[in-house]
């Protein structure tokens, strides 16, 4: 081989090496994925299971040092499995899935079974795995308890049971069961499938026929005739099961009505008929309305329509506009919209929720998946309302925990203290004497108490004084929110304190404020002075915060008429869409 020849060989060798590098490196790395996301049961390991040196589906039994196959009987006793229990890192009895221990027997057994109890009892779980007995509910004549629903049915129905078998009483252990026994069901027995079905439904039979026992024949058959009133069609000829479609048209069931002694076909509940098509939809939803519209009865819906009587419908539905936006739902009962979540038409405890079964109807109603669901209660409320609260607090939600919860209301200018309870801004609270609460920080929201001065001298009229700051009263300058600055004057305060003494002329006392500066001279004022009535906010001459207190007001002006307190950010104290604390 010619040195040319190795050349092109070499390169050659290059080029496959190049084209399977990318394939060779693809394959390590789907093998180390495939790898890692094998993880081996913690009884693997050979330090907290010594039989895991044999095989990891053995676990070790320290009573007398043995290996046994996990999840089998093992040295357990029986009707209990041997498991590993990651808690004590060690291999532990226990009963198997669905099954419950009985501290009388030792046993296990499966729940709503009769098992060891008396008869017309059931085994129930009543906590931590451990089972009791319990008694049967009563039933009507005829019906029969199920444990597992709760619930009465009537005898030789399918009621829980799967297709093809019905419910009875076994008469060897006393307990409903489901299944289809040929002796005890000979009447509901079908040969051809060895299956069991009630009698006149349709059950095996073909479209226009039910499921019949001939006594003359002695056997079970598909029939249909005239003579059968309750289920025989006469438009069709055919015999249908009741409370079914059959022969109707969509949203109709097929009933019999025994003071006519005929059947017909009627609107199913919560549907009405449309009168053009015949056909009836359910009320509330679209429906056969066009976009923007929904389907709703008619008032006095009596109509002469030979259709109507035919179908013996109450409800004769019409397609009005849609009235509700957004999260908004149409009250019936009403006849207007109102926010999902909100209490809106509802009682106390429930909350205007979404009609599962009409989309655009809303319902009152109460369940524990609701965001304002309060457990202790075990009923609903409105977020930012009081609820279940003080007073002095409102409903909150954290998406954290999904709870609720009780926080103050600052809503109404309420603010959380030191001591963990709620006090009313711009009043004293729990500040002391001669000092109000106030917002000292507002990222944090931070309570805080400051000097005002007031004179009381007339409760019955108010005018405004300005406040006093000095570096004695606060360490540092104190910047106010706008909000805080346009706080309307509180109309209430729980510190007020007669002084009975001190009356001077307002004007003199701001004017002689307005020029104090120093310290010792502001300090005396103060305690010549009473105690604060209410207090607000205002700017000064330089657009400077600073807190005023309301105290005696000119007699001549005429007084101001002030609504209840509602903290909005707004000048004029009317009330905003804009909440005080977001700006």
């Amino acid at each position: 081989m010619d040195t040319s020849q190795q050349i092109v060989l070499g390169a050659l060798d290059a080029v496959s090496l190049s084209l399977l590098l990318p394939w060779v490196v693809m394959l390590l790395v789907s093998w180390v994925t495939v790898e890692s996301v094998v993880i081996p049961p913690t009884w693997v390991n050979a330090t907290l299971n010594p039989c895991a040196a044999t095989s990891w589906q053995l676990l070790y039994w320290s009573v007398d040092d043995t290996c046994h196959r996990i999840f089998t009987q093992g040295p357990c006793l029986e009707t209990q499995e041997f498991y590993f229990d990651h808690n004590n890192k060690q291999g532990a009895c226990r009963c198997p899935r669905g099954t419950y221990f009985y501290s009388p027997t030792g046993r296990c057994y499966k729940k709503h079974t009769r098992g060891p109890c008396p008869p017309r009892e059931f085994l129930t779980e009543m906590k931590d795995g451990v089972a009791s007995c319990r008694a049967f509910l009563p039933c009507p004549p005829r019906h029969i308890f199920w444990p597992p629903t709760d619930t009465c049915y009537e005898f030789h129905t399918q009621g829980p049971c799967l297709k093809g078998n019905l419910i009875y009483i076994n008469p060897e252990t006393g307990f409903p069961e489901c299944g289809c026994n040929k002796d005890l069901m000979f009447s509901n027995y079908w040969p051809l499938t060895g299956l069991c079905f009630e009698m006149f439904k349709r059950g095996p039979c073909l479209e226009g026929s039910i499921f019949l026992y001939n006594a003359t024949a002695g056997t079970t058959q598909c029939s249909c005739s005239p003579s059968i009133l309750t289920n025989y069609h006469h438009p069709s000829k055919g015999c249908y099961e009741l409370h079914k479609q059959g022969p109707c048209y969509p949203g109709q069931n097929f009933n019999f009505h025994p003071h006519s002694m005929t059947t017909r076909c009627t609107c199913r509940e919560n549907h009405a008929l449309h009168l053009p098509t015949g056909h009836c939809y359910r009320i509330y939803t679209q429906g056969p309305c066009g976009k923007g519209h929904f389907f709703m009865p008619q008032e006095n819906s009596n109509s002469n329509s030979s259709l109507a009587n035919l179908m013996t419908t109450e409800n004769i539905g019409v397609c009005m506009e849609y009235p509700c936006t957004g999260t908004q739902r149409y009250s019936p009962e009403e006849k207007t919209c109102f926010k999902l979540g909100w209490r809106g038409p509802c009682s106390e405890g429930e909350l205007f929720i979404y009609d599962e079964s009409s989309p655009l109807r809303g319902m009152c109603g109460c369940t524990s998946e609701l965001v304002g669901y309060w457990v202790l209660d075990g009923r609903c409320y409105e977020l930012g309302k009081r609820g279940p609260c003080q007073e002095s607090q409102m409903l909150a939600y954290t998406k954290s925990t999904g709870r609720v919860y009780c926080t103050c209301n600052g809503r109404r200018g309420y603010i959380q203290w030191r001591d963990g309870r709620c006090y009313k801004l711009e009043t004293r609270g729990p500040c002391p004497s001669g000092q109000v609460l106030v917002v000292k920080s507002w990222d944090p929201l931070t309570p805080g108490c400051s000097y005002a001065i007031i004179r009381p001298s007339d409760k019955t009229s108010h005018t405004i004084v300005r406040k006093i700051t000095t570096s004695s009263t606060l360490s540092s300058p104190q910047e106010e929110s706008n909000s805080v600055r346009v706080s309307r004057v509180l109309l209430h305060n729980d510190t007020m304190v007669d002084t009975g003494s001190g009356h001077t002329n307002t004007t003199v006392a701001q004017s002689n404020l307005r020029g104090s500066d120093n310290s010792s001279a502001t300090s005396a004022l103060l305690q010549s002075l009473g105690n604060i009535y209410a207090l607000g906010s205002v700017t000064d001459d330089h657009m400077r915060p600073e807190s005023v207190a309301i105290t005696a007001e000119d007699p001549t002006q005429k007084p101001r008429t002030l609504s209840p307190v509602y903290f909005t950010g707004r000048v004029d104290g009317r009330r905003s869409l804009d909440p005080w604390w977001a700006r």
